[in-house]
C-alpha cells in the first residue's frame, strides 16, 4: 500500500486509502474488502471519482450485481461503496456528494424491461437525434443487447472472430479454446434477422463495438440521454435489455433453454427473467 496524497481522484486510491486507514486491523477487514473488490471488478481502479456522483452509474452496477446474488448481498457491496466513498469524503480527501439511489429490494427480483415496440423507439430516436455522431453506434447496441441478452460488459468485448457464418451465431464470453477475461459463462446465441446485418457490417473490426465506445460509462452515458427522452424513469438501466431478452425468450421456450441462452448457472435465476405476459400467457393456452 502507497501513501496516500491530499486528494484523491479515484475508486482505486479511494478504496486504497479506506483499506488502510479504517479497515485493515478490523475484525471485519476480509469482508469489507471482498465486497468493495467486486465494484473494483465491475469498474477498475482507475475510476474516476466523480463517476461516483451519478446515480445512474450505481443503478445499473446493481442491475448488473443482482444476478447470482440475493438483494440482501447486493446490499452489503453497494454499502461497501459508500463507505469508501463517504470516509475519504470526511477524510477531506474529496469533495463530491454521494447521489441518492433505490438500494435492491430484499427478496425481489428486477421487474423492469422493454417491449420490442419500447427498443423500436429508443432506436428510432438515437439514430433521428443524434445520427452520425453517435445515435447510430448506439441504435445498433441496443438492438445487439436486447436481441442477445449480452451484458454491458460482454458488448464492448465481442470480437468479429466470435461471429460463426456458418450457423449465423455469435458466441459470448468467447469461443471454445477462447475465453474472455472473467468469462460468465460461454455461449453462443443464434442471431435474430433484425441484427445479423448489424454484425455482418461490422466484420472488418477488430472488435465489434469498442471502437465506438471506449469503456461502459461512455456507452451508458449516450443510453440515458436517449431513455431521457423517450421518457423512461432512471429504473430503466441498460441491463433492462438483457432483462427484455430474457422476457421475449420466455414467451416462447423454456426455462432451460433461457438458462443457456442468458449463461445463467440455475434455472431459478432464469426465471427471475420471466415476466408474466400477455402474450406468454396465449402462448401457454394456445399450447394445450
Amino acid at each position: 500500500m502507497t501513501t496516500m496524497t491530499t486528494t484523491v481522484k479515484t475508486w482505486g486510491e479511494a478504496l486504497e486509502y479506506t483499506w488502510r486507514v479504517k479497515w485493515k486491523r478490523t475484525r471485519g477487514a476480509k469482508t469489507a474488502l471482498i465486497n468493495a473488490t467486486h465494484i473494483t471488478k465491475y469498474a477498475g481502479k482507475s475510476l474516476p471519482l466523480k463517476r461516483l456522483t451519478i446515480a445512474g452509474w450505481w443503478l445499473e452496477m446493481k442491475a448488473e450485481l443482482e444476478e447470482g446474488r440475493s438483494g440482501s448481498t447486493v446490499n452489503r457491496i453497494l454499502s461497501a461503496g459508500s463507505t469508501v466513498f463517504n470516509f475519504t469524503k470526511l477524510a477531506g480527501l474529496h469533495s463530491y456528494k454521494m447521489p441518492d439511489y433505490p438500494r435492491a429490494e430484499e427478496g425481489a427480483s428486477r421487474i423492469e424491461w422493454f417491449t420490442k415496440e419500447d427498443v423500436d423507439r429508443l432506436c428510432f430516436l438515437s439514430r433521428d437525434l443524434f445520427g452520425d455522431r453517435w445515435g447510430d453506434d448506439l441504435a445498433d447496441a441496443m438492438l445487439i443487447s436486447a436481441y442477445t441478452g449480452v451484458r454491458q460488459g460482454e458488448l464492448l468485448k465481442l470480437k468479429s472472430s466470435d461471429y460463426d457464418p456458418a450457423h449465423d451465431q455469435i458466441w459470448i464470453g468467447g469461443k471454445p479454446g477462447r475465453l474472455t477475461k472473467n468469462a460468465k459463462g460461454i455461449r453462443n446465441i443464434t442471431l435474430h434477422p433484425k441484427v445479423q446485418s448489424i454484425i455482418q457490417n461490422r466484420l472488418d473490426r477488430d472488435y465489434l463495438f469498442r471502437d465506438d465506445w471506449s469503456n461502459k460509462d461512455q456507452l451508458y452515458r449516450a443510453f440515458m440521454k436517449v431513455r431521457k427522452i423517450a421518457e423512461f424513469s432512471e429504473d430503466y438501466v441498460w441491463h433492462c435489455l438483457r432483462h427484455s431478452f430474457g422476457t421475449w425468450m420466455g414467451e416462447v421456450t423454456h426455462p432451460r433453454t433461457l438458462m443457456e441462452a442468458l449463461g445463467h448457472q440455475t434455472i431459478d435465476m432464469s426465471l427471475k427473467y420471466c415476466k408474466a405476459t400477455d402474450q406468454a400467457a396465449r402462448s401457454a393456452v394456445l399450447a394445450l
